[in-house]
Protein backbone atom coordinates (compact mmCIF):
# COMPACT_ATOMS: atom_id res chain seq x y z
CA UNK A 1 0.00 0.00 0.00
CA UNK A 2 1.34 3.33 -1.01
CA UNK A 3 0.12 6.74 0.59
CA UNK A 4 -0.75 9.82 -1.29
CA UNK A 5 -1.57 13.08 0.30
CA UNK A 6 -4.77 15.04 -2.13
CA UNK A 7 -4.93 19.15 -1.61
CA UNK A 8 -8.22 20.38 -2.89
CA UNK A 9 -8.65 23.90 -3.40
CA UNK A 10 -11.31 26.02 -1.96
CA UNK A 11 -13.41 25.26 -5.19
CA UNK A 12 -13.13 21.41 -5.28
CA UNK A 13 -13.61 21.03 -1.81
CA UNK A 14 -17.82 21.49 -1.73
CA UNK A 15 -17.33 18.86 -4.95
CA UNK A 16 -17.60 15.40 -4.14
CA UNK A 17 -14.36 14.63 -5.64
CA UNK A 18 -12.65 11.87 -3.44
CA UNK A 19 -16.63 9.85 -4.04
CA UNK A 20 -15.99 10.10 -7.77
CA UNK A 21 -12.57 8.39 -8.18
CA UNK A 22 -13.23 5.82 -5.68
CA UNK A 23 -16.57 4.79 -7.90
CA UNK A 24 -14.94 5.20 -11.01
CA UNK A 25 -12.09 3.98 -10.49
CA UNK A 26 -13.21 1.08 -8.44
CA UNK A 27 -10.45 1.38 -5.86
CA UNK A 28 -10.28 0.78 -2.25
CA UNK A 29 -8.34 3.66 -0.28
CA UNK A 30 -7.86 4.03 3.17
CA UNK A 31 -8.78 7.59 4.27
CA UNK A 32 -5.57 7.68 7.24
CA UNK A 33 -6.35 11.70 7.52
CA UNK A 34 -8.04 14.60 6.92
CA UNK A 35 -8.11 18.14 7.34
CA UNK A 36 -10.86 20.07 5.18
CA UNK A 37 -12.71 23.57 5.67
CA UNK A 38 -14.28 25.83 3.62
CA UNK A 39 -10.69 27.06 2.19
CA UNK A 40 -9.64 23.85 1.17
CA UNK A 41 -7.89 20.60 2.70
CA UNK A 42 -5.68 17.52 2.76
CA UNK A 43 -6.73 14.16 2.75
CA UNK A 44 -3.69 11.31 3.07
CA UNK A 45 -5.21 8.16 1.43
CA UNK A 46 -3.61 4.74 1.61
CA UNK A 47 -3.82 3.05 -1.80
CA UNK A 48 -2.70 -0.15 -3.45
CA UNK A 49 0.58 -0.06 -5.02
CA UNK A 50 -0.58 -1.47 -8.26
CA UNK A 51 -3.26 1.69 -8.71
CA UNK A 52 -0.92 4.51 -7.51
CA UNK A 53 -1.07 6.16 -10.79
CA UNK A 54 -4.21 5.59 -12.34
CA UNK A 55 -5.59 7.05 -8.80
CA UNK A 56 -3.00 9.85 -8.81
CA UNK A 57 -3.93 10.45 -12.81
CA UNK A 58 -7.52 10.64 -11.41
CA UNK A 59 -7.32 13.42 -8.88
CA UNK A 60 -5.05 15.39 -11.15
CA UNK A 61 -7.92 15.28 -13.97
CA UNK A 62 -10.21 16.77 -11.28
CA UNK A 63 -7.89 19.42 -10.16
CA UNK A 64 -6.56 18.19 -6.96
CA UNK A 65 -2.69 18.12 -6.62
CA UNK A 66 -1.07 15.07 -5.36
CA UNK A 67 2.00 14.21 -3.68
CA UNK A 68 3.58 11.33 -1.87
CA UNK A 69 4.27 12.23 1.68
CA UNK A 70 7.86 11.77 2.80
CA UNK A 71 7.97 9.37 6.08
CA UNK A 72 9.56 9.77 9.36
CA UNK A 73 12.80 8.08 10.36
CA UNK A 74 14.47 8.01 14.27
CA UNK A 75 18.43 8.16 14.33
CA UNK A 76 19.28 5.71 17.60
CA UNK A 77 22.39 7.30 17.66
CA UNK A 78 21.25 10.39 18.90
CA UNK A 79 17.66 9.73 19.96
CA UNK A 80 18.20 9.66 24.20
CA UNK A 81 14.23 8.24 24.25
CA UNK A 82 12.96 11.13 26.14
CA UNK A 83 9.22 10.75 24.79
CA UNK A 84 8.59 14.31 23.39
CA UNK A 85 7.57 12.20 20.10
CA UNK A 86 5.55 9.95 21.90
CA UNK A 87 3.38 12.52 23.72
CA UNK A 88 2.75 14.26 20.55
CA UNK A 89 1.77 12.03 17.66
CA UNK A 90 -1.46 12.08 16.88
CA UNK A 91 -1.86 8.53 15.11
CA UNK A 92 0.27 6.92 18.13
CA UNK A 93 2.72 5.50 15.44
CA UNK A 94 5.32 6.32 17.86
CA UNK A 95 5.19 4.41 21.31
CA UNK A 96 7.76 3.51 24.84
CA UNK A 97 8.03 -0.26 24.79
CA UNK A 98 8.93 -1.38 28.17
CA UNK A 99 12.32 -1.15 28.18
CA UNK A 100 11.97 2.62 27.41
CA UNK A 101 12.89 2.56 23.98
CA UNK A 102 10.73 4.65 21.40
CA UNK A 103 8.81 1.66 18.93
CA UNK A 104 7.95 3.73 15.52
CA UNK A 105 5.18 1.93 13.32
CA UNK A 106 6.19 3.21 9.97
CA UNK A 107 2.15 1.60 9.32
CA UNK A 108 0.20 3.98 11.23
CA UNK A 109 2.38 6.82 10.48
CA UNK A 110 1.05 9.76 7.91
CA UNK A 111 4.75 11.45 7.38
CA UNK A 112 5.22 14.81 6.57
CA UNK A 113 1.47 15.61 6.22
CA UNK A 114 1.71 15.56 10.09
CA UNK A 115 5.61 16.42 11.20
CA UNK A 116 4.88 16.99 14.62
CA UNK A 117 7.47 14.89 15.66
CA UNK A 118 10.01 16.21 13.61
CA UNK A 119 9.87 19.64 15.10
CA UNK A 120 8.98 18.59 18.69
CA UNK A 121 12.78 16.47 18.95
CA UNK A 122 14.89 18.04 21.22
CA UNK A 123 17.93 15.78 19.82
CA UNK A 124 16.42 16.27 16.02
CA UNK A 125 16.73 12.57 15.71
CA UNK A 126 13.73 12.17 13.77
CA UNK A 127 13.97 13.25 10.18
CA UNK A 128 11.45 13.37 7.06
CA UNK A 129 12.57 10.64 4.54
CA UNK A 130 11.34 9.35 1.12
CA UNK A 131 10.71 5.82 0.93
CA UNK A 132 9.90 4.02 -2.34
CA UNK A 133 7.13 1.51 -1.38
CA UNK A 134 9.73 -1.23 -1.38
CA UNK A 135 11.67 -0.05 1.45
CA UNK A 136 8.75 1.49 3.47
CA UNK A 137 7.98 -2.31 3.83
CA UNK A 138 11.34 -3.69 4.21
CA UNK A 139 12.27 -3.30 8.22
CA UNK A 140 15.06 -0.92 9.19
CA UNK A 141 18.49 -2.67 10.62
CA UNK A 142 18.52 0.20 13.12
CA UNK A 143 18.54 0.33 16.61
CA UNK A 144 15.16 1.42 17.24
CA UNK A 145 12.14 -1.19 16.69
CA UNK A 146 9.72 -1.21 14.28
CA UNK A 147 6.61 -3.01 14.03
Amino acid sequence: MARILIRLNENLVSEPVVSEVILENKVLVAILAAHINSKGGEIVLEVPDEEVDKIVSAFRQKGATVTVPKLIEIDSDRCFNCGSCVALCPVEAISVTKDLSIQFNKEKCVGSVCNICVDACPARAINSVRYSNAEHMRSSSSGYREK
